[in-house]
């Protein structure tokens, strides 16, 4: 069953898109429409919905904020029907030109990655509409091209996927979680409180709920490296932490999406430093 739902924050629209197999989707994903701008363009399983919503909007420009499946979807679509410019960063525009990788939950709810050459390579630190000014942050962390716009005068945050959620229980295999909390920590320094995640939308608020993850990631993350020190294997840095894998998503995922990944990012992170 394919879900979707319109929302509006002040002059802000927005689509929320999922596919339920049993019921009602287990996750969904917003894109956002502002004076002309979109920014994401859904995932390729609700393409005729999402191109509904659109057909009767002033759509000038796009921006993409990270290449991921459920954010870059129609991209192709939306290059053939409007005719409008589809910004990303340099990251993203030559992300979504290769082969990426996709686990099977990914392919059943969100359908398989696009490949493109339409996303130009945006490198100006600033992406303007007739009425708003965004500023362009990369945050990279879940994915390294990702980028979030903030509208300073208006107190307007688009997190792309840096927040979800206060707390989260699992990772993708590529995942940082040192880059995600600088990358948070980033955010929690500007003056907003809309906070418009693409996942988990916030209108009020916004900010306390961003320091909030960044104290529950620093110090997942300082217990992973005291037992990492011990001489603790992942698995057992895992019970130690009083952290559970969730096995049937494990499995499901192929290893792509599960709690052993956050642990391990850790342990990457450190690593590296």
């Amino acid at each position: 069953m394919h879900y979707t739902k319109r929302h509006r924050f002040g002059p802000i629209e927005s689509l929320q898109m999922g596919v339920g197999y049993f019921g009602p989707p287990p996750v969904s994903v917003h894109s956002f429409f502002i004076d002309g701008l979109l920014i994401d363009t859904g995932p390729p399983k609700l393409k005729r919905e999402f191109l509904h919503w659109l057909e009767s909007k002033p759509l000038k420009q796009v921006y993409i904020t990270h290449h991921h499946e459920d954010h870059s979807g129609n991209i192709n679509s939306i290059a053939t029907q409007f005719k409008v410019p589809i910004y990303g960063s340099l990251g993203c525009s030559e992300l979504v030109q290769g082969q990426v990788a996709t686990s099977l939950p990914q392919r059943l709810f969100w359908g398989p990655p696009v490949f493109t050459d339409c996303v130009a390579a945006y490198e100006q630190s600033r992406l303007s509409t007739p009425k708003y000014d965004f500023e362009l942050l990369p945050i990279p962390g879940h994915a390294e091209d990702q980028v979030a716009l903030y509208e300073p005068n208006q107190g307007w945050l688009f997190s792309a996927d840096a927040f979800v959620g206060p707390q989260i229980k699992y990772f993708m295999k590529k995942e940082s979680m040192a880059q995600q909390i600088q990358s948070l920590k980033k955010m929690a320094s500007l003056d907003f409180d809309l906070l418009l995640c693409c996942h988990t939308p916030v209108v009020k608020g916004g900010k306390a709920l961003i320091e909030q993850k960044i104290h529950y990631l620093e110090q997942y993350y300082a217990a992973v490296v005291y037992y990492h020190r011990k001489g603790q294997s992942p698995r057992q840095i895992l019970k130690s932490i009083g952290a559970k894998e969730r096995w049937g998503q494990y499995f499901f995922s192929g290893g792509n999406m599960c709690a052993i990944n956050m642990v391990k990012s850790v342990i990457r992170d450190e690593k590296n430093r």
